[in-house]
């Protein structure tokens, strides 16, 4: 096997430039594939962040039936001990934050301006590991003095036509069904990354939260992990403290509660099925070409191997040796190139990407090559070069020995 390693090797040198070209191919289309597929690795990564820091968390703990019931008969399903529970959580290795969540929706006014909103309730000692991801367009974070001070999304401040500053009115209805206002004055604007979400989102302080809902209860408890990796890990080990006690809790994990995401995953994971699709067929013709005519170069030579005794089985695995060479050699070279490609993006600050539909502003693309990314090239191109060979490889392997012999 060895030595008809070497003899591929030397086979393939025969016409450097040929080879070069074939080459230059796989290089290329490996780097593609691998460049683009980090650039969807960095997408996911960033999208799924965004929504874990913004909105959901890593885990959520509610009332048990909270999906199904909280809409009819939302204080029904709110939490009673919610600082109980956040207690007991904090103290487990791996988790960065336990917080208390109290949304509602509602309606904000502004002088004659009056919009429906979606209101969230949040503890201001713990908004800064929440915030990291929201993008502030005008005045600031909530503080954790704040009492009175609310976060809106630059849409609907938009809409309202309200600025920094101005003093809104958010009427709702208290726990027991009663129409219930409060005030709050704007303190920042900011982008979460949905422009959807933007166009109803408020924020404001947990204790306010309350006090408009007449409440001292949570809707639900929400955790944010030091490292999403850690995530299968805390979730088993919260789930055996859980079930040590009585079952009127239930935890999620953000990916359940996210459909948005998944249909993003979808979507982008087609389009990278279709690229690899393409660059496959690219790498297959380009190293069929450079068998097949090594094939017709070499006809006399293959006739002299059979008649001294080689076997068609050997002389179809050179062949398809040739073809398994040109892809590692590609492979070793297109990751080369493309972590060259991906430091290069990554010294000048990413590749500005516009804002996606649906989504309120752009951001910095890099190429996040990590195993999986460079795997699933280097799989997809060795595999075309290796069936690329394959009818080359036979036709060299049925010759004909005397006809082989003859040619000219």
């Amino acid at each position: 096997m060895r030595e008809l390693f070497l003899i591929s090797v030397l086979n393939i040198l025969r016409n450097r430039r040929r080879t070069v070209l074939t080459l230059s191919s796989i290089v290329v289309g490996y780097m593609a594939l691998a460049c683009f597929g980090g650039f969807i690795e960095f997408s996911f990564v960033g999208l799924r962040e965004t929504i874990i820091r913004t909105q959901l968390g890593h885990i959520q703990i509610t009332r048990a039936g909270y999906d199904q019931g909280h809409i009819a008969e939302p204080t029904e399903y709110m939490i009673e001990n919610p600082g109980q529970i956040e207690e007991q959580l904090s103290k487990i290795p791996g988790i960065e934050v336990v917080t208390q969540r109290l949304s509602f929706s509602g309606l904000a006014t502004v002088g004659k301006n009056a919009v429906n909103v979606k209101v969230m309730g949040i503890d201001p000692r713990k908004n800064e590991s929440f915030a990291d991801f929201e993008t502030l367009i005008d005045g600031r974070q909530i503080r954790r003095t704040d009492r009175d001070a609310g976060v809106v999304g630059a849409e609907l401040l938009k809409g309202m036509g309200a600025e920094v500053g101005d003093w809104v009115t958010l009427v709702t209805s208290s726990a027991d069904g009663l129409i219930n206002a409060a005030d709050f004055r704007v303190v920042g604007s900011v982008q979460t990354g949905s422009q959807t979400y933007d166009e109803v989102f408020v924020k404001i302080p947990l204790e306010l939260a309350q006090r408009v809902r007449d409440t001292q209860k949570a809707e639900k408890i929400i955790i944010l992990l030091k490292k999403t990796e850690d995530l299968p890990l805390i979730f088993s080990t919260l789930e055996r403290q859980f079930s040590q006690e009585e079952k009127s809790y239930e935890m999620s994990v953000w990916s359940d509660i996210a459909p948005y995401y998944h249909r993003v995953v979808a979507l982008y994971s087609g389009i990278f099925n279709v690229l690899a699709v393409i660059v496959g067929i690219v790498v297959m013709f380009s190293v069929a070409n450079i068998v097949m005519m090594s094939v017709f170069e070499r006809t006399p030579e293959i006739g002299t191997l059979r008649a001294i005794g080689a076997s068609r089985h050997r002389i179809l695995a050179m062949f398809l040796l040739e073809g398994l060479v040109l892809g590692i050699v590609g492979v070793l070279l297109g990751a080369t190139g493309a972590w060259l490609v991906a430091s290069l993006v990554d010294a000048i600050g990413g590749i500005a990407v516009p804002a996606p539909p649906g989504m309120s502003r752009g951001y910095q693309a890099r190429f996040l090559l990590g195993p999986k990314v460079l795997g699933f090239a280097a799989g997809i191109t060795m595999l075309a070069a290796v069936i690329s060979s394959i009818y080359p490889a036979v036709v060299a392997a049925r010759l004909n020995i005397a006809a082989a012999l003859d040619h000219s």
